[in-house]
């Protein structure tokens, strides 16, 4: 029960947060940079493996719910209602791999790191 309430309140600080972005954020590269920073973040919070209540408020909480997903889709609909149906594709498509990669490049880059510190040490 403790870890539903810890996910709810980073997922409701990140809906705020949300909230903002969609006011602030006009551009579709600033939104697909968000997107990949918080994908990234994502991958580097699992990565570090910490207690299941960090992990619970900030990365399942927050950071899975910051990532833009719904503005994603909502710009995606826009350029189709446009008839700009190769911009929706293609931007749909790298904003799904990239965030992806991002999430699995954060998670590497710490393993990775942590791995090489091991060794010089």
């Amino acid at each position: 029960m403790t870890t539903i309430l810890l996910v709810a309140v980073g997922g409701a600080l990140a809906a705020l947060l949300q909230f903002v972005f969609s006011f602030a954020i006009t551009s579709r590269r600033r939104l697909s940079a968000l997107n990949l920073m918080a994908c990234a973040a994502l991958g580097l919070v699992f990565a570090i493996d910490p207690p299941d209540a960090l992990r619970s408020v900030v990365g399942v909480g927050f950071l899975a719910s910051v990532a833009p997903m719904a503005a994603l889709a909502s710009v995606t609909i826009g350029l189709a209602r446009q008839r700009r149906y190769r911009s929706a594709a293609t931007f749909f498509a790298a904003n799904v791999v990239g965030g992806i990669a991002a999430a699995m490049f954060g998670f590497l880059a710490w393993k990775s790191g942590v791995t090489l510190y091991y060794k010089i040490v």
